[in-house]
């Protein structure tokens, strides 16, 4: 299985390619949006795995929360590759994605993302990696204080703890284990901050 992983929720974007032999993954660290960015990564993965884009069995996308932008431009993109190639497209959120790295060890595992002004996303997962408290909209102090007793945590809404972002690497672990669909759908969690400043 080749599977190629698109991240950009977050401002540093991350492809990723999983096949036999191991994962490779791409930073992308630029002051260019991520439209720009992401597919000359993708073309630069492909041409140093020595793959053809139609050498790729599956598209795996991080469908968010984030970035609006971000989650759409990801979205967008990895629909358009799975459209284009007739591969299936897989869906991750950025909240399993964080939690991965620390998944299989003692007790339960807390993502958060901070979407500023005391604003989150949230999620916990237990040690196996089932859904706890599946991903939400969240003011984190009060979701902070509900989590269990030696949670551990990760992601940019926990002050002191390791800030980490979603990678393209662990989207491309988590979508090894699932079945594709035809197209990924943004998960989104709350209104744009658009949508907010047009209700009366």
């Amino acid at each position: 299985m080749n599977i190629l992983a698109l991240e950009t929720t977050d401002q540093v974007a991350s492809v990723a390619l999983l096949t036999e032999t191991g994962c490779f993954e791409k930073r992308i660290e630029s002051d260019q949006r991520h439209e720009e960015t992401v597919m000359p990564a993708v073309d630069a993965l492909l041409t140093e795995a020595k793959l053809s884009p139609q050498a790729l069995t599956a598209i795996a996308v991080d469908v968010g929360p984030g970035s609006f932008t971000g989650v759409r431009i990801g979205v967008c993109h990895g629909n358009a590759m799975a459209l284009a190639l007739g591969l299936p497209v897989i869906s991750v959120n950025a909240l399993e994605a964080l939690a991965c790295p620390l998944l299989g060890g003692s007790g339960p595992v807390a993502a958060v993302i901070d979407a500023r002004n005391g604003n989150g996303y949230g999620a916990v997962y237990a040690a196996d990696g089932s859904v706890l408290i599946p991903p939400c909209a969240i003011e984190i102090e009060p979701f902070l204080q509900t989590l269990p007793e030696g949670c551990r945590c990760t992601g940019t809404g926990f002050a002191g703890a390791d800030e980490a972002l979603p990678q393209a690497g662990n989207i491309a672990r988590i979508a090894e284990k699932r079945a594709g669909e035809r197209t990924a759908s943004p998960l989104y969690l709350r209104p744009s901050q658009a949508e907010r400043k047009q209700k009366p």
